[in-house]
C-alpha cells in the first residue's frame, strides 16, 4: 500500500516509517520542514496542519494515513482544526482509511492537550472519511523523560505525585498495532493498547533509580483536583482484563535495560 505518516519524524513516527517500510509498504513521510537530502525527498511530503499548506499534494495517490502528528506544546490548531484539515483532503483524494494515534483516557481525565485530542477524535469521525483510531497509553520515553525532569527539580530528594499509575508501551509495540490496524481497514474506535503491566508511579521509578544509577530518595507529594484524581484512578491505564493482543511486549524494565547509558544525575 501507499502509507502517509504525519508527524513521521517524530518519536513515534519514524517508528512507524521504519515498520511501514520493513511490511513491504510504500511510505512517504510528512513533515512541516522540507527532505533534509535529496534523497529522502521522493518518500517526503511536505505539508502543514495548521494551515492547510501542502496536503492535497501530500494526500495525493495514497491509501492510507496513519496520523501520528501532535505535540503539546505545539499550535492547538494543529490538532482539532488541523485532523479536520487532514480528513477533509484525504476523503477528497478517496484516500480508503485514516488511522489516528490517540491517548487512552482523554475522555476521563481532564487535561488540556487531552481535550484537543479528544476534539481530534471526534473531528475525524465526523468528516465521512473512513477512519481507525487507535488510543495508546504513554511511551516508556515520555516516562523517563518524566522521571529524569522530577530528578532534576530540586536537590536531594525526587518528587513525585502520589498515587499516581502508568503502563507505558515501547513506541515500537505500537508501531506494530498501527500496522495490524492498516490491514484490517476501517474500524472506527479500536480497543485501547498499552504495556503489558500497570505499576505505581513509585515503582516505576525505583527502577528507573536503579537503572540510572539514581541516589535520590522518592518524595511522594499529593496531588489536587480532577485531574490528579484521574490519574490517580487509573484512568491512563488499561482494563485489567485487556486482551493480550491489545497489551505490548516490552515491559518497562525491559525498555530501561537497553538504555545506552545511565542517565547523569
Amino acid at each position: 500500500m501507499n502509507v502517509l505518516v504525519t508527524g513521521g519524524t517524530g518519536v513515534l513516527g519514524r517508528e512507524v516509517v521504519r515498520a511501514a517500510h520493513a511490511a513491504g509498504h510504500r511510505v512517504v513521510t510528512m513533515s512541516r520542514k522540507p527532505a533534509p537530502n535529496a534523497a529522502a525527498a521522493p518518500r517526503w511530503a511536505t505539508a502543514h496542519l495548521v494551515t492547510g499548506e501542502g496536503l492535497a499534494a501530500a494526500v495525493a495517490d495514497v491509501d492510507v494515513v496513519i496520523h501520528a502528528a501532535s505535540d503539546p506544546r505545539g499550535d492547538p490548531a494543529a490538532d482539532e482544526e488541523g485532523t479536520q484539515r487532514l480528513a477533509a483532503a484525504a476523503r477528497a483524494a478517496g484516500v480508503g482509511h485514516v488511522v489516528y494515534v490517540s491517548i487512552v483516557g482523554i475522555d476521563r481525565i481532564p487535561f488540556p492537550y487531552y481535550a484537543r485530542k479528544l476534539a481530534a477524535e471526534r473531528a475525524l469521525a465526523a468528516s465521512g472519511q473512513p477512519y481507525s483510531i487507535l488510543r495508546a497509553t504513554q511511551f516508556h520515553s515520555f516516562v523517563d523523560l518524566l522521571l529524569g525532569k522530577a530528578a532534576r527539580a530540586v536537590p536531594i530528594v525526587m518528587p513525585l505525585p502520589a498515587g499516581y499509575h502508568v503502563q507505558s508501551v515501547d513506541v515500537a509495540d505500537v508501531a506494530a498495532r498501527l500496522l495490524r490496524a492498516v490491514d484490517d481497514g476501517p474500524q472506527g474506535l479500536l480497543p485501547d493498547y498499552g504495556g503489558p503491566e500497570r505499576l505505581t508511579v513509585g515503582q516505576a521509578a525505583r527502577l528507573w533509580k536503579k537503572a540510572c544509577d539514581v541516589r535520590k530518595a522518592i518524595v511522594p507529594f499529593p496531588g489536587f483536583g480532577a485531574t490528579a484524581a484521574a490519574f490517580r484512578a487509573g484512568h491512563n491505564t488499561l482494563p485489567a482484563d485487556t486482551s493480550p493482543e491489545n497489551r505490548g511486549r516490552v515491559s518497562w524494565e525491559e525498555w530501561l535495560a537497553r538504555l545506552a547509558a545511565p542517565h547523569p544525575y
